[in-house]
Order: C-alpha cells, then structure tokens, then sequence
C-alpha cells in the first residue's frame, strides 16, 4: 500500500489552500487536480488503533480533513473511483460518530470554501441529494441489523442499540435524515432502553426534538442521552443552524395554539399534545443553550423571560416546570431578565407566583427529607436580579413576610423549618452580598427585615421548644446569621473606632455612628439555653471578634469629641454602650454554661472544630468578665484554677487550637494598637497573659518545652512548626508597644502607667531570656550523646531569625531611655543591657540604626548642647559604651604618619614602638599609669591600640580622621599576617578560641588566660602563659590638632568605657570552667588532674608584669578553692533526691534545670554562688555544678490538700551549670534521677577572682605589680597640733592623718593594740568629710550633685561593724564629739552585728518605706488572702465532687436530683468567683512586689547617694549596688588580716587614695590551704607594701589599752620598744584584784607537770592547764566577790581542741551560764577583741618536744599577749617553751626577770564535786620564794 510521504502532503496543502481562497467549478476541476488530491487521501492510512479511516474527526490531519472536504464533490460524479470513494464513506460514516459530526460541519463549511463557486441552488440540489444519500445509507445499515419499517422481519427484542451507534448519530445529527418520516418511525419503533454509547459532547440536534415526542419512552431516552452531556450549557460556537431550527420548532410549538398541517414543517414531528411535556422538554432544551440565547433580543429574537412569566399564572400540572423554566432563566441571566421592564413588573412577577395557588400547594408537598426546597431557594436568586432596582426592600419584606409569617401557619407544618432555613440563608446571603460590595443601602434593608422578625428567628434559633432534629439546620443556619450580624457590628463598632481615630489626629475626618442592634442582642442573650452548647458554640464564635476592643477613653478622643461636636459624641457613646451589652452579655451566658454543665460536656464543646481558638483568645481579652468566663470554661474542662493553669490546660491539651488563637490576638492586637490613640488595656492583657504562656512553655518545672516525650510526639512538631511564628509575633507586639505605649501615658494616671511600663519591660526581659529554650525546642528536641563532648552551638537558622526579630525592637527601645521616671529607666536600661549582652554571647552585631542612636545618647551624656539628652547617669553610660564597645572587630591599626597642614610628611619607623615617657608596658601591650591616680594631666596618654571599625575608631571616625589634613593617617599594619590573630570564623567554629578571643579582646594584655584556666582544669597548676603576642602601638605625637580631635576623644572614651566595663564586670566563667571540671570524690591536697602538675610560685615582692602576676596568684586561688572543697567535705552535707527536666548548651557548658522532688528542710536555699554536688542515683559517677538559679514555684500546686510531696513535686527549681572537661558526661540527661547537696559558697571567691582578672584595667594596676610608696610627706608641726585639736587624736594619730589626706595613692599606717587604729580612722574619716568638695555633675540630668564619699572596708564583719559602731554615733578621736556622719553598712543582715543593724542598707530602706506613708498605703499582703482564697477553693472543689458523686449514684428521685443539680450550680458559680478573685489578687500581689521592689531601688539609690560613709567588708565591696557611686578614699581596716586578692576588690572603684590600716605584727589572713600559704598567699597586700618600703609605713605608737606591766612586753618583743603607753594607764587600767599578791598585771604560771595530748579534729589539749584555768578563775570569784566578772574575761588558747575542753571544764564548775558570761575562743577567733582578763593557756608541753607548731607563730604570740586590758595570766610548760623557740625563752626570762614567773603544780583529788570533775586543783604558790626574792623584786621595780 502506498504511503504519503512528505512532499505530497507539503504540495497537497498548498493546492487547497489556493483552491479553498479561488474555489473552480466543474470546469475548473480538472482530472489532474482531483487525482492529486483523490490519490494523496486514499494514500493516508487506516487508524492502526481501530482499522478505520478517519478523514474527518480529530484522528486526522488538517490536510487530509480538508482534502476529504474538498472532494465531498465527488458525489456529483460516476466512475471507478467514485464508487471506492462512495464505499470508503459508507465506512467510516458507519463507524466513527466524530466523523460523522465533522462531516455535517464540513458540508456546511464547503459551501462557503470550496463549493462557493456553484450558485445557492445548486449547491443547496447538492447538499439534499446527498443528505439523500445518507438516508439511504442510514436506512440500508439499519436494515442489515435487522431494523426496518417491515417489522415482521425484525426481531421483537432488536433496538437500535444494535445498530452502529455512528448510523444512529448520523440521523440524529442530520436534521433531513432526522425528518424523514422513516427515520422517525423506527426511532419510535425500536427505541434503545439505555443510552448510546456517543460521543457526549455536542448532542446531535435532533435529541432536542425527542424532548418533546408524544411517545413518554422517546422522550424518556432522548433524556437520559442528553444527560450524558459534560458541557452544559453548550458553548456558542457549537450551536450552529441544526440547533436553532430545533430551538425555533419548540418555541413555535409553546407559543402555537393549534398545531399546523404544513407537512414540511416542523410539526410534522409528532410533538405530545400535553403541555406539562411541553414545558419539562423546554426546560432540558434551556440548560443546554448558554446565556446569549437566553436574554431578550439574543441570537433566537425572542423575549424568553416574557414568554415563560406569561405562564406564571397558570394553574395547571405545568406550573412546576414553568416556575422552574423562569427560576433557571432568571439564575442564567440575572437583572437582565428585567430589561425594558418597569419598575414595578418585579413586584407583579413574585406576587404572580406568590399568589398562583399551584405555587401554595407545591410548597405544602415539599417534603423536608429532601434537603433541598427548590421552590423557595429561588428568592435570593429573584432578589440579587433586582439588586439595583428601587422595587428590592418591597419585595425583600414581602418575601421574608412570607417566609416567617405565612408559612409558618399551622397547615404548613412539615415546611416550617425549611421557611425559616430559607428565610436566615436569604438574609445571610444579602448581608454577605451587601458587605462585599459596600452596599450599605440594602445591608440595611437586610437588618430591618431581621429587626421585624427578630422573636421568631431568636425564639427558633436558641428556645428549647424548636431543639427537634427537623429543626436542627434552621437553628444552624439562624445561630451563623447571628453571628454574621455580629460580625457586621464588629465590623461597625471597628469603623467607628478608627474613623475616630483619625479624626482625632486629622479632625477633618467625619465620624460615622455605628449600627449595632443592643436589643436584638439582648434578646438572643436572654434567649440561650445554659445546656445549650451549639448555642455556646455560637456566642464563643462572636465574642472572639470583639475581645480586643476596649471601652473608649475620653481623653484620648477628646479633639475629636470637642471638634466634631454631638455626632462624634453620639457614636462615641454607641461605641461603648454596644461594648458594654456584649462583654456582660457574652460572659454571663459563658459562664452560665461553665456552671451549669460537667467537665466532659464542656470539654467535648472545647474540643469541637474552632472553639478552643476562640477561647484562646477570649483567655487573653482585657475585659475581665469575658477573660474570666473563658477561664472558667477551661477551668471546669480541665480541673484548672487560675489564669496560667488553665493556660496550661490548655496548651497540654489543645495545643495547636490555643497556639493558632494566640496568634490571632496579637494580630489584632498589631493592628488595632497603631490605629487607635490608646491600647493600653489590651497591651496590659497581652503582657500579663504572654507572660504566663512563656511560664507555661519555658520557665515552669513541667513547661511544655522541656517535656521530652511531648516533643517527640505529634505535638512537638506541632510545637517547633508554630514557635518561630510565636516568637515573630511576640517581638512585633512588644515593639509597637513600646513605640506607642509613651504617647498612650498622656491620657492615663503617671503611676498606673509606670506600673503597666514596668510590667512589659520586665516581660521583655521574661522573653529575652528564653530565647534559646524556644530555639533549642524548635531545632532539635534529641538530646546528644552522652559521648558527644559539648560545645558552643552556631546559631541555627531558626535562631538567627529570632535574632533578626530581636533586631526590631532595639530602636523602639532606646526611646526609653529618655523617661524621667528612675524606676522605669531602670527597667529599660536592664531590659537594653539584656539584650545587648544577647547580641554579645552570640556574636551578632546590633542593628546600625540601634547603635547609632545609642552612640547618640552617649554624646549627649557628654555635650549638653547634644540634640539628644540622655537620662542615663554615668555608671549607666559606662556600662552601655563598654557593651557597645565589645561589637568592634579586633583588628588593631598602626599609626604610621602624621601629615600636618602645608608640611611634609613625617614618617614612623617601623620598629618605634616605645611608649610614652612616664608611662610603662608590660608585654601584652598595656600603658598603664605610675599610680593609681586617674590622669589629670593635661597630656593624657592615648591608648595603644586602636580598632579598625567601632572599639576605638568607627568607619566613621576614620573618615572623620581622613578629611582632617592635621592628624595622622591610619593604616592596617603591612606585617599582620605575622600577627598570632584568629580569623574572624574563629570566633564560631572553637568555643575555646572564642573564649581566648574573647579575653584577649576584653583586656589589653593579650595573655592567654584561657589557656592556663584549660591547663588548671585538667590538673592544678600554673598556667604556661604564652608569650604574649605584641600588639602593634600607637606612638602619640604633640600634635596640636591631637588633643581636641573629637574622632580621638571618641576614641579614648570608648577606651575607657571598655576598660571600666572589664574593670567592673571582668570574664570569670574561667574559674567556674576549671572548678566545675574537678572531681569531687578526688582525694589529696591538690585539686584533681589528669596531667603533670603545674609548679607553684612564691609570691614575689614585685611583678614583671601582669601575666607574672596571673600566673603566680591564679594558681594560688585555685589551690584554696580546692582546699575549701576539701574541707566542706568533712561537714555532713544534706543531699536532696532531684529530676533533670532540661539540658542544654551554653558554649562549652551544659546547664540543666532540675525539679528537688522531696520535702526540704526549712530554711534551705542556694544562691547564685553556690556550688553543688550532683551525685547520680544507685551509681558513684558526680559532677560539680554552679547554681544559676533557684526557685519556688507553686504552679503545680493546685490543690493545696495534696499530700506534701506530691505538692513540692516540681515545686523547686534548680537551675545549674556543669562543665565536664576531659571527663565526659556522666549519663546526666533529661529525666534522669539524681540526689544534689551544697558544697561550699563562691561568693568571696568569685570577687576575689573577678579583682584578679579585673587588675589589668585598674589604675593602680602598674602601682600593684612594682609598687613605689612614697615616703610619709613631712608634716608641719603645726598642722599636727591643729589635727590633735580638731579631731582629739595623737600626735602618731595626727601625723598619720593628715600625711595620708596629702598623699596620693596608697597610704600604710600600722597600729599595733590598743594604739587607736579605730579612732584614727574615725578623725581621718572626719578630716576628708570637712574637707571634701561638692561634686557638681556635667554629664546630664541623671547625676546629681552627690559629695564624694569614703568606702571603708574590712576584712570581716565583726571588724567592719566595730568601726560602723563607732563612726555611726559621730565619734572622733578618743570621745569628742563632731558631727554625725551618714553611715551604711552594706552587707547580710544576719551577719552583722545587732549594733549596727539600724544603720543597715535594707533597715535605712524599711525607714524610708515606713516614713513614706503614701508608699505604704498603696501595699497590701495579699498573701494571707490568697491562702484563703486557696483553701476556700478547695473546700468548694470538694464539696463539688461529693455532690457530684450523690447525683451519680443517686436513682429515681428527681426532687434530690434537682436540689442537687442546683447545689452544683452554686458551687461551680462560687469557684468561678473565687478563681477570678484569687486571679486578681496574684495579678496585684505580683505588681505590689515589683512596685515594692522598684520603692525600694529607688530609696537604695537615695540611702547610697545620700551616704558619707559606705562600710562592707572586702568581698561585699564588689557589690554591684556600688557600681554606680564614686569614691573619694578607700580605707582598709585591719588590711593585715586580708590576703592581697581580696584588698584588690574595693580598688574597682578607681579612687585617688587607699590607707591601708593594720599591724602586720598581728595575725595574717585566714587560708584553709597549707599549700598555698607555703607560697604565701596568705600574706597580705600591706605586708608586701610595707615589706618593700617600711619606712613609708605610719606607726601609731601610743596604746591605750594595756596595763604598762602587759605592754612592756609585747613593745619590747614585737616593736623595737617603739609602743609607748598612753598617759595615766596604770592608773586606768588598774583593778582591785591587783591588791593581792597571788593576782598582778601579769602573771606567767608554770605549771610543772602539764602534758599535751592529742584531742579532736587533731588539734591538742593540756587537762592540767585546764585544771588551772579553772581554779584560776573560782578563787578570781571567791576572793573579789564584789567584782562583776562578767563579760570581762577571756580564755584564749592556740588550740580549738584545749578551746572545746575548757568550756566543757568551765560549764561543769561553774554550770552553763558561764559560757555567756565568760568568753572561750582561739587566738585568731579573739584578734581585734579585748578583755579586763585574758587566761592564756599554751598547751604545748612534754619531755624532749622539740616543735611548738602554732605557738613559734610571733604575730599569733603578739595577739595572744596584747588582748588584755588589766590583766594577763600565762599558763605554759617553761622547759618546752623554752627549748623550742627563741621567742618564748625571752618571754619566759622576761617574766623570771620581772618576778612574774609563777611555778604551779596541780594534784589528783577523788571524784567529789557535784558535777562530775574527775580532778580539782589546788594553787601552791610558794611565799617562801616569794619571801626570799622580794628585795630583789623591789629594785627591779624601782628602776626604769
């Protein structure tokens, strides 16, 4: 068989195309053109799907369709290849229905192509000839199936569904085969039973016609063939001429009133006679044609809608078709149905149907089952066609008429319900219509027609009557009218807001008045049903909306009100009113449902689709009745009490619901607070309700964050999907908040304001906090391996993006420091230092514009012609400038050249790095100052090391520098690829290089602390400081454009901002890193290691620098703390059993949260400097952790009768820090038991530390390393007589006075006993006070004008109150009275002293609350009242669940049924009041603390300024409650007795002088590490000072304590005899008892036969001794009866066990009170104290003991002999003393010499005495020798 190819097909094209536009004739056709085309179509092949020829359909190609058109003339021909022709078409039409569709297309387009050339009639002879042919075809297929007009050969079952379906649709296709009388009868003759199988799209025309056949079985399959049909209408295209002759045939046929006997026309067809068939046929034929041909005068030019609305009152069974005909016409062309109507033609159509008495009884058999009431669904069909006309309210109130009045008569009874369905449909529909297009007009005529019916549809939507199921979708459909009502009074109650609003801001606005309906609401509210929980559902629906608005105020709409006059007013007034009915309404039928309905029926309503997120947002409305009735749904569902447990309930169980309607409110909120005046009711809501959602997720012991398996769960996808967006939202909120909430205070009381401000700023920094809980939550909720060695986490994508949010609110903030009120700028300095220190950990850079306008308020703190003035003090500004300041990059830039105006330039060379003369460098590159002195010259030294962009030299300095041709140029050093400096991805990629980074940035001395901190936490040692790497310097020049450059000034203050900020608050995360990476349960004197031990190093009398000064005392300090553990480690520690709740990491730390889950012991707490032990449960594996907080909280305490453990089940937090070094984690991970204890308390250590890290940026700090004191300045005599006078001091005293009032830097003065060191100080103190100037600030309005002040510290408290005692009651000198000074005492009132408690901190402070009676009125104790509250709630819950349990065991009583259920009632409606009482109360009870906590800042600040005097002990010195004072002088008392560290603490402060005051002839400080002490470290900074320059030292060398007959000694031994006795001391100190003999000044004893022996805790005791001491003091008693002896003797001992023995002794003589009466302590627990009487027993005695341990200590000697004001008693073994210590012999000979030696002896005696003394002691004191050496006696005491 031939195929085509391309070139026939290619030529084939071309020849009709030309022959389609020049169409030839019979005479044109030649045979060459018809055979090209004849055999290029019989070329193309058969289907190879089918094996059939397809010319004409989609199967073939445009050539080959139009070459089969093109030859359709072949017809009018005979010949051979004709008839293959003729027979291929028989094919193919019998066998392809699409061919045989496109064949009648092709013949109609032929005539006007191909065929245009014949005349009309002749192609019209043509075209029936061939329809002929068909025919014929159509006939002769049919008859070979069997089908024929001779039935009697056809079988009786055949149907044409036997024949070729293309024949059939051949016929039905054309309409002259269709009309062939033949045709017709066979079609009705052997109609199919079913559908053809035919294409169904577009029907052949001549189905139209069976539509309408008399036979009902035509009909009937004509209709089922139609139905096939997936295009309905039919596009326009496709109706071409067949379709409408059959369309005109059927209306011809309606509008016929006789039918015509014309055979050729179209009744010839056998149309039913019956009219109802008629108008059903019609409208099939209607849903098939599309609306062009519906509308009048389209393509038919007939009027349709005329024709079927003159029908409309026909009575007959066609009446339902015809209402369906125009219903269909009327929804296909709409309001075109009325064109060129009139205006009242509507009105006549709705009441023709109406009225029509067909229309009543076809409503009346509509039968509800069906679901769908076609026969009034029509209405808002007919109302939206006339939408525009004026006709629309009469009808529309005709038609609701109709709907809710008449068809609500009883004969319609089955159709009531549906009338009412429909009616609240239409009136939905129009509002909804209405309100898309702004319609106010018919929106209005829609309420009216609700107005009139509102009882009906409020009776039927909400009454118990209309509960049936047949009512079920009309109360359905009513309730969602309701609330689309709702919604538009929202919507209007919205607009009039906002259109007040901004008339208010803009005043020409109008104001529109709102249209809400109040009685309508009143009715539905009055209506509902408390069981009703559809109707619940409904009110919860509308309530949401409206939970946000807030009555209005007036005076923020005040220009409004007073400029638009009384219709401003009128819908200001609407506006509330509307606001009042709704909240009152909406909480009152809640809450009714809560009370009156159970847990499960109300939690199965909060669980239905849509409820729980619009409860959620009722939970955070400002309204308290519709917060409060949602509460109570919650609580009631959920067993739930107040605000954060139903917040609780409801994250725990609806998780996703409650997120979502969160969302939505801060949405709303977002929009609705920049829109109106004030918002300050719903930003109050937000705030408190936000604060308890982030308890709820993060910070409670059960927070859904930290639950493990809640995350693991579907809920925790739920959780990470919605917490970024929660976040987003929240940063966003509280950004408008604070950019709007300054202008909303105009309108509102200052303090109701400055509490709301204060509460969202501390809820800032409540969500600040927990950023990296909800970013850990969302990134990942597996915890790492145990394994997996812990390490700073790069910030996730996630984080980054909460960073960003963070970002936004930055700007809004800093706004804030501009308040006047100090409580809030407070909050908001706390809240930017917060977040500031956020964007610090993390390594993200502030937004420029916040750094710009922070840059801006620290100008302004130092211009005051500054655009921008700051309120922030100084302290402030240093802390802000210093955090700002950590931003900058470290690249360190090198000042190489300076090109002054018109000169040549001068250049640097290279290795010029020598610093500025007068000043030194250690090796990291520091300048420091020769004393401590800040630099008041004028030639201040710049600082040596710049930093490219912000840390010292912004971009914009530089350029600023740049424009400047006098100054210098900058450069980046060319060498700095040598340079030893990390990459900048350093910072994030190693924690450890971070944190070397870090330190190395933070302070100017490069070392690499971080390294040794490393070193010491594998095994203690001294760190191996790296040589530190030299920075690159700057070389100052005078340069006369240097000095008042403002880049250059910028850049010293940001210097010293820096250097204050690391001053103040250094890094010691390095001490936690190493401590923390110790094993407790390592045993020894070195702390544990895993590595060589590092060597430890003497401390020196001088310092190369500051790493030589690191690297010999870090190690020291270490060795303490270690020591400290140590001991802590004898002492039982109280371990308490404990759950982790969270883990998670902080760089290379891990801190966990940990629930204490038994009862604790009253009392016991942790503080922020604790260090505990975790010890894991059933195994030995521990770790050390550092206590970050710690916590009670109550929120799972919901029923205060739970058992006791079950209440304090997560009722105690801890949150704690471990570091776990090279150790590993020892398997602590959520869910984990373990039991905690305290170990010791960091608190003196860690300032201690922080002093150490801090030094480098002191002043003093190159005075501390090579220290240089000045000899004492010479005084003029009459200088010091006029000091003695003024203050009644010494001479010593005066001198020492004011040489240290002349010096500069440190002063020394040593005061041995009893030489007035205390009033030294008190006239030195009164010296500065009378001559202090007055302080006058130039740096903004926070600085007030506050006198210098004196920080007098000591090493401890008993020490420090001593001095506080004596200064507070104005004493100077020696008792005379000056003026009284102001004092405070600073530190924990329970260690101080009851003397001086009222001059505490916290007592100054309670007397300034207490004074303040305004302040005091405003507080309440809420806590009483809410016990109450809390136990009152309990009893009602209980009595709740007795009457619940009665009702449900209770049967076939209905009168106790109802009693109860109306108890029930009463109870949950009581609950639900107690609940929102107790919520008010926690809500005021948290605001009265913080305002109480804010009164008290503000009095501590006024207590601190107001203050002359601060006292504290050394470590309380670095308290940051004085971070903010400025110190003149720092005096140090008893200095001696402090090791160096902690004196380094007060010198923070950068004062211009220090006197250190001690006697470093008395004891050193206290250092539990024997190790270290060998190196000495518990040698103090003033012993090291005085050891250099002794001579430096002032000596106060009168004592006015001692007998002459005890000083003697003490001057000659310990002072070079240089300690002189005060006039008349003999006279003062003597007693009666000196009178005897056997009791003198001083008195040695020998008590010969006294052994030591070992006691408790391996110290020692002397029973002899004891003996002694004992009888010593009951013959004191005996002879001098008459002395009061109590309170005035001390017995001292070296040792604490011979301590413990002689109180035991004491109280069994002289029975228990003794011990008050009598003091017992060590010579170092008795240094700075003094009695009448000091009983000093030695202990130490035995043969051949060669070593005295404690007593060869000459310092520890001198306190034990100089605490004695009378007299002293010396009870020792002479032969062991003597031989042991050279110190001791010389006492001892002294004592012989003197005729003061005493030898006693003691004998045994049987048991008698009362209380059990196993051995008394008898005095022998031998007169013979007494006798005998008195002469010589005498002489000693005659001579000088």
């Amino acid at each position: 068989m031939l195929s085509v190819n391309a070139n026939d097909t290619k030529q084939v094209q071309v020849l009709l195309e030309r022959l389609r536009k020049e169409p030839v004739g019979s005479e044109g056709s030649t045979d060459n053109i018809m055979k090209v085309v004849f055999e290029y179509l019989f070329k193309v092949p058969a289907d190879p799907s089918d094996g059939v020829y397809h010319w004409f359909c989609q199967r073939a190609d445009n050539v080959t369709q139009e070459a089969a058109a093109f030859l359709l003339r072949l017809f009018a021909y005979d010949s051979q290849r004709v008839d293959d022709w003729r027979t291929r078409m028989k094919s193919l039409m019998s066998s392809c229905c699409d061919c045989v569709r496109e064949l009648q297309e092709a013949k109609r387009t032929s005539q006007e192509t191909y065929l245009a050339v014949f005349p009309p009639k002749t192609r019209q002879t043509f075209m029936r000839s061939f329809s002929s042919w068909e025919t014929s075809l159509f006939l002769d297929g049919l008859a070979s199936c069997c089908i024929s007009l001779e039935g009697i050969t056809s079988p009786t079952d055949v149907t044409l569904l036997d024949a070729p379906p293309a024949l059939i649709y051949l016929a039905l296709s054309n309409l002259d085969i269709f009309q062939d009388n033949r045709v017709l009868s066979i079609i009705a003759r052997y109609v199919p039973s079913q559908p053809i199988s035919w294409p169904p799209d577009p029907p052949p025309p001549g189905l139209f016609y069976l539509l309408f056949h008399e036979n009902a079985t035509v009909r009937h399959w004509a209709e089922q063939q139609l139905l096939r049909c997936q295009h309905m209408p039919m596009s326009v295209e496709k109706i071409v001429r067949p379709y409408l002759t059959a369309f005109k045939a059927v209306l011809d046929t309606l509008t016929a009133r006789e039918p015509t006997t014309d055979p050729s026309s179209s009744s010839a067809f056998p149309f039913s006679q019956d009219t109802a068939v008629i108008w059903s046929g019609f409208l099939f034929f209607l849903r098939l044609l599309p609306p062009e041909f519906l509308k009048p005068g389209g393509q038919f030019h007939v009027d349709l809608s005329r024709i079927i609305a003159s029908h409309l009152h026909d009575t007959g069974p066609q009446f339902t078709n015809v209402l369906r005909c125009y219903v269909f016409l009327l929804r296909q062309i709409g309001a075109d149905i009325w064109s060129n109507e009139s205006s009242d033609y509507p009105q006549v159509v709705f009441d023709a149907i109406k009225d029509n008495p067909c229309f009543t009884e076809l409503v009346r058999g509509f039968e509800l089952q069906d679901n769908e009431p076609w026969v009034l669904l029509w209405f808002p069909d007919f109302l939206y066609s006339i939408w525009t006309q004026e006709t629309f309210d009469d009808v529309l109130v005709k038609m609701v008429d109709f709907l809710c009045e008449e068809l609500q008569h009883e004969r319609f009874q089955d159709v009531r319900p549906a009338a009412m369905l429909v009616a609240a449909d239409l009136l939905r529909s129009i509002l909804s219509k209405s309100e898309s297009e702004k319609d106010i007009s018919r929106r209005t005529a829609a309420l009216h027609s609700l107005d009139i019916h509102v009882d009906h549809f409020v009776t039927v939507a909400f009454s118990r009557a209309y509960s049936g199921p047949e009512w079920a979708a009309t109360r359905t459909s009513i309730r969602v009218l309701v609330s689309q009502v709702s919604k538009m009074s929202y919507q209007n109650i919205s607009t009039t807001i906002t259109h007040l609003s901004q008339a208010a801001s803009l005043h020409e606005l109008e104001t529109t008045v709102p249209d809400v309906r109040k009685q309508t609401w009143a009715k539905i509210f009055g209506s509902i049903q408390p069981h009703d929980s559809d109707a619940i559902l409904t009110m919860i629906s509308i309530a949401a909306p409206f939970a946000h608005l807030c009555p209005l105020t007036k005076s923020a709409f005040a220009p409004v009100l007073n400029g638009q006059g009384s219709r401003a007013r009128v819908a200001f007034d609407e506006v509330n009113s509307a606001l009042l009915v709704f909240r009152s309404g909406y909480s009152e039928v809640i809450s009714k449902y809560a009370n009156y309905n159970s847990s499960a029926a109300i939690e199965t309503l909060l669980r239905r689709p849509g409820v729980a997120k619009d409860v959620a947002v009722l939970m955070l409305c400002p309204s308290e009745g519709l917060q409060g009735a949602a509460q109570a749904l919650v609580g009631q569902a959920f067993d739930a009490d107040v605000r954060v447990e139903c917040f609780h309930a409801m994250l725990r169980n609806l998780l996703d619901a409650t997120l979502q309607g969160i969302f939505t409110f801060m949405e709303t909120f977002m929009k609705y607070a920049v829109i109106v005046p004030e918002a300050c009711d719903i930003s109050k809501a937000l705030v408190r309700c936000l604060t308890d959602v982030i308890e709820v997720l993060c910070s409670s012991p059960d927070s859904l964050l930290l639950d493990n398996q809640l995350l693991k769960s579907d809920n925790g996808t739920v959780l990470r999907v919605a917490l970024p967006k929660f976040w987003t939202l929240m940063t966003e909120s509280i950004s408008i908040i604070f950019r709007k909430t300054p202008a909303w205070s105009v309108y509102f009381d200052a303090e109701d304001m400055i509490r709301w401000m204060r509460d969202a700023l501390i809820f800032g920094r409540d969500m600040l906090a927990q950023w990296r809980v909800i970013e850990s939550a969302v990134v990942s909720h597996v915890d790492p391996p145990p394994s997996q060695k812990p390490s700073k986490q790069k910030l996730s994508r996630i984080g980054k993006k909460m960073i960003d949010d963070l970002q936004q609110f930055l700007p809004e903030l800093i706004k804030w420091l501009r308040l006047t009120d100090e409580e809030l700028l407070h909050q908001s300095f706390a809240l930017l230092q917060s977040l500031l220190d956020c964007f610090k950990k993390i390594g993200v850079r502030p937004s420029e514009m916040g750094i710009q306008k922070l840059t801006r308020h620290i100008e302004g703190s130092r211009n005051k012609g500054a655009k921008m003035q700051t309120r922030l003090d100084s302290a402030r500004i240093l802390k802000l400038e210093a955090t700002l300041g950590a931003f900058e990059d470290d690249d360190v830039v090198e000042l190489v050249s300076h090109i002054p105006p018109n000169k040549a330039v001068q250049q640097k060379r290279p290795n010029d790095n020598k610093p500025i003369v007068g000043t030194s460098a250690d090796p990291s590159g520091r300048t420091t100052a020769p004393s401590m002195k800040p630099s008041v010259s004028s030639k201040a030294p710049i600082q040596p090391t710049v930093s490219r962009q912000s840390g010292f030299l912004t971009t914009w300095d530089q350029a600023k520098l740049s424009k400047d041709p006098g100054m210098p140029r900058l450069q980046l050093p060319a060498s700095s690829s040598s340079r030893n400096v990390p990459p900048k991805d350093a910072r994030q990629t190693s924690p450890v290089a971070k944190q070397s980074s870090s330190d190395e940035d933070s302070s100017d001395e490069g070392s690499d602390r971080e390294s040794g901190l490393a070193a010491l936490g594998k095994f203690q040692r001294t760190p191996q400081l790296k040589k530190p790497v030299e920075r690159r310097q700057m070389k100052v020049l005078e340069l006369p454009t240097l000095v008042n450059n403002s880049a250059f000034r910028r850049m010293r203050e940001r210097d010293d901002a820096r250097r204050a900020a690391l001053r103040m608050k250094p890094d010691i995360s390095g001490l936690h890193r190493t401590i923390l990476s110790w094993a407790y349960d390592h045993s020894g004197p070195d702390p544990p290691s895993n590595d060589f031990k590092a060597p430890l190093v003497r401390v020196p009398d001088r310092f190369l620098d500051y790493s030589h000064y690191h690297r010999v005392f870090e190690p020291l300090l270490l060795l303490e703390c270690w020591a400290q553990i140590v001991q802590s480690k004898d002492e039982s520690t109280e371990m308490f059993e404990s759950k982790i709740i969270s883990r998670q990491f902080v760089d290379d730390f891990v801190d966990f949260d940990l629930a204490i889950v038994e009862p604790l012991r009253k009392g016991w707490s942790l503080s922020d400097t604790d260090i505990i032990l975790l010890r894991l449960t059933g195994g030995n594996h521990s770790v050390m952790g550092k206590v970050l907080n710690f916590k009670s909280n109550t929120f799972t305490q919901q029923h205060v009768s739970q058992s006791a453990a079950t209440v304090l089940q997560h009722a105690v937090q801890v949150s704690v820090r471990c570091h776990f070094g090279k150790r590993g984690d020892p398997g602590l991970q959520i869910g984990t038991t373990c039991r905690i204890g305290k170990v010791f308390s960091l608190s003196t250590l860690h300032r201690e530390y922080a002093a150490l890290m801090a030094m480098p940026h002191y002043d003093c700090a190159d005075f501390i390393l090579k220290p240089q004191l000045p000899k004492p300045t010479r005084v003029d005599q009459k200088e010091v007589q006029l000091t003695m006078t003024k203050y009644n001091v010494n001479e010593p005293q005066a001198r020492a006075i004011a040489s240290a009032l002349r010096t500069d830097g440190f002063s020394l003065i040593q005061g041995p006993p009893g030489t007035g060191k205390t009033s030294t100080i008190c006239g030195l103190v009164q010296a500065f006070l009378s001559n202090r100037p007055q302080l006058i600030s130039t740096n903004g309005s926070r600085d007030k004008n506050v006198s210098k002040k004196i920080l007098l510290c000591a090493p401890s408290n008993a020490a420090i109150d001593e001095i506080a005692n004596r200064l507070k009651e104005g004493v100077s000198g020696a008792g005379r009275r000056s003026v009284i000074p102001k004092v405070v005492r600073i530190g924990t009132d329970k260690v101080m002293n009851v003397s001086v408690k009222d001059i505490s901190l916290n007592n100054l402070i309670d007397q300034k609350l207490d004074s303040s009676q305004s302040v005091r009125a405003g507080f309440k104790d809420s806590a009483s009242e809410i016990a109450l509250l809390r136990s009152e709630l309990e009893a009602v819950r209980q009595s709740r669940q007795q009457k619940q349990a009665e009702l449900a065991d209770l049967h076939d009583n209905v009168t106790r049924s109802a009693a109860l259920d109306e108890e029930i009632k009463r109870l949950n409606y009581r609950r639900v009041t107690i609940i929102q009482k107790l919520d008010r109360l926690r809500d005021q009870q948290k605001s009265d603390n913080r305002t109480l906590d804010a009164v008290r800042r503000k009095f501590r600040m006024e207590v601190l300024a107001e203050a002359d005097i601060i006292c504290s002990t050394l470590s309380g010195s670095g308290h940051d409650s004085l971070e903010a004072l400025e110190f003149d002088m720092i005096i140090i008392d008893e200095a001696v007795q402090a090791i160096e560290l902690s004196s380094l603490i007060p010198l923070k402060y950068n004062v211009a002088r220090c006197v250190m005051v001690g006697d470093p002839q008395q004891l050193p400080p206290t250092v539990i590490s024997q190790e270290a002490t060998k190196y000495f470290y518990n040698q103090s900074l003033f012993v090291r000072l005085q050891k250099l320059h002794p001579d430096a030292v002032h000596l106060l060398s009168i004592q006015y304590r001692m007998h002459p007959d005890i000083s003697q000694l003490p001057s000659r031994v310990f002072y070079g005899g240089l300690l002189k006795d005060g006039p008349g001391m003999t006279e003062k100190t003597a007693r009666p008892w000196h009178a005897s003999n056997m009791f003198g000044p001083y008195r040695f004893l020998n008590i010969l036969r006294g052994r030591e022996t070992p006691g408790p805790s391996h110290s020692l005791m002397n029973q002899a001794e004891v003996q002694v001491a004992v009888a010593l003091y009951a013959r004191l008693l005996n002879e001098f009866s008459s002395v009061d002896f109590n309170f005035r003797v001390g017995v001292v001992s070296m040792y604490r066990a011979q301590i413990l023995e002689l109180r035991r002794a004491f109280e069994s003589r002289f029975g228990a009170d003794v011990t008050s009466q009598v003091d017992f302590n060590t010579v170092d627990g008795f240094q700075g104290q003094e009695k009448d009487i000091i009983i000093l027993s030695c202990v130490r005695a035995g043969p051949g003991l060669q070593n005295v341990g404690f007593l060869s200590d000459a310092r520890r000697m001198n306190v034990a002999l100089t605490r004695a004001r009378a007299s002293l008693f010396v009870l020792g073994h002479c032969p062991t003393l003597e031989r042991s210590d050279k110190t001791w012999q010389g006492i001892i000979t002294d004592a012989r010499e003197r005729a003061c030696l005493i030898e006693v002896s003691t004998c045994k005696a049987r048991n008698s005495s009362r209380d059990g003394m196993a051995c008394s002691s008898r005095l022998m004191w031998i007169s013979s020798w007494f006798q005998k050496r008195r002469p010589s006696l005498l002489n000693h005491l005659r001579s000088p």
